[in-house]
C-alpha cells in the first residue's frame, strides 16, 4: 500500500542579529575618550597602564572592564585586571607581522612596511619586538635586491646581507632555528644577487625578475617596459634571432620612448600607433617564453631565487627555547 509523503515543515526563520546602535556608538565615545586621555599622558613622556576604574555596581563592573580592555587594544597599552599585567593587542602584533613577512617574500615593500609599523605600536613581548627588528632588516635586503642593479651599482656586495648577520646573534628571544633559517636565507639572496654581476644568464634572470614585481606592483607601464627592453637587449632577442611576434612587441615598446625625445612630426604619427598597442604584460609574457625555450627551463620560475623564503617552524611536543 503507498504512502501519502509528509510534507516538511518549514525550518523556523532565524531572526537576524543586529547591533544596538545607539548603545554600541555610547560604549565607543567612552572608548574614545579613554584613548585620547592615555594619549596625552605619552606625549608627556609616559607609558600608562590602563585598569579599570572602581565602579560600585556589578553591570557598571563589566561596562568598564570592556572600555578598559578595547583602549589598552586601540593603544597597544597594557591592561592591569586581576592583579596581572596584560597586553590584550599582541595578537594583532603576530597579526601584522605574519602580515609584513609575507609581503616581504612577495616583494611588496610598501605593505610590508606598514605592517611593520602597526606590528610596533602593539608589540610588548620581547620576542614579537625582535621580529619587528629583524623585519625592518630584511626589509633593507629585499629592497636593495629590487633597487640595486647587478653590475652597475657601486656596491660589489648587498650592504643588507651584512646588516641582517650582524643583527641574528643579538635577537637571544628568537629560536635558534630561525636565527640560523634568516642568516642562510641572506646570504644566499646575497650569492644570486652577486652572481648576476658577472654572469650574463644570472643578470637576465634578476632583470625578468624585476619586470615582474614592476608588473605585480602596478610601478607604471614606463617602467617594466624599461626593464623588459634592458633585458631583452642583454639576452640578444632583440633582432632577427626572435620570432616576428616578439620583434612587433619590442617594437611599440621602443616606440613608447622614442616619443619622449621628440622625433620629427613625420615619424610621430607611426610612433604613437605602435606605442598605443604597447602592453607590458605582453611583452613579459613574450620575452619569458623566449627565454624558456632558449634556457630550457621556466624563466617565470627562475625568478623565484630572488624571492625571500620564509621561516616554518617544525612542528614538535616540546616548544624549543629561544637559546636553544
Amino acid at each position: 500500500m503507498a504512502t501519502r509523503p509528509v510534507p516538511e515543515e518549514p525550518a523556523a526563520a532565524i531572526p537576524p542579529v543586529t547591533a544596538d546602535r545607539e548603545a554600541s556608538e555610547a560604549l565607543l565615545d567612552q572608548v574614545q575618550q579613554r584613548v585620547e586621555k592615555l594619549r596625552d599622558e605619552r606625549f608627556a613622556g609616559g607609558d600608562p597602564v590602563v585598569s579599570p576604574r572602581p565602579v560600585r555596581r556589578v553591570a557598571e563592573a563589566l561596562r568598564e572592564g570592556a572600555i578598559a580592555a578595547l583602549a589598552a587594544e586601540r593603544l597597544g597599552a597594557l591592561l592591569q585586571l586581576d592583579g596581572a599585567l596584560l597586553t590584550p593587542a599582541e595578537d594583532l602584533a603576530r597579526d601584522e607581522l605574519a602580515a609584513a613577512y609575507r609581503a616581504l617574500a612577495t616583494w611588496d615593500l610598501r605593505s610590508a612596511a606598514m605592517s611593520l609599523a602597526r606590528a610596533a605600536s602593539f608589540a610588548r613581548f620581547a620576542d614579537n619586538q625582535q621580529r619587528i627588528a629583524l623585519g625592518w632588516a630584511l626589509y633593507r635586503l629585499v629592497e636593495e635586491l629590487l633597487r640595486l642593479v647587478p653590475g652597475q651599482a657601486r656596491e660589489k656586495a648587498l650592504p643588507s646581507v651584512r646588516l641582517v648577520e650582524e643583527l641574528l646573534p643579538t635577537l637571544d628571544q628568537l629560536p635558534g632555528a630561525e636565527r640560523a633559517f634568516y642568516a642562510r636565507e641572506a646570504e644566499r639572496l646575497g650569492q644570486v644577487w652577486k652572481q648576476a654581476t658577472t654572469d650574463d644568464r644570472a643578470w637576465c634572470v634578476w632583470a625578468l625578475f624585476r619586470a615582474r614585481v614592476a608588473l605585480l606592483r602596478n610601478e607604471g607601464a614606463e617602467t617594466t617596459l624599461a626593464w623588459l627592453l634592458r633585458l631583452a637587449q642583454r639576452a640578444g632577442i632583440t633582432s632577427g634571432h626572435a620570432d616576428d611576434g616578439l620583434l612587433t612587441l619590442l617594437q611599440r615598446a621602443q616606440a613608447v620612448f622614442a616619443l619622449l625625445l621628440g622625433p620629427p612630426e613625420e615619424q610621430a604619427a607611426e610612433l604613437y600607433k605602435l606605442a598605443a598597442e604597447a602592453w607590458p604584460r605582453d611583452l613579459y609574457r613574450a620575452i619569458a617564453a623566449a627565454l624558456t625555450e632558449a634556457w630550457g627551463e621556466d624563466a617565470t620560475a627562475a625568478t623565484h631565487r630572488f624571492a625571500l623564503a620564509l621561516y616554518v617552524p617544525e612542528s614538535s611536543p616540546a616548544e624549543e627555547s629561544p637559546d636553544a
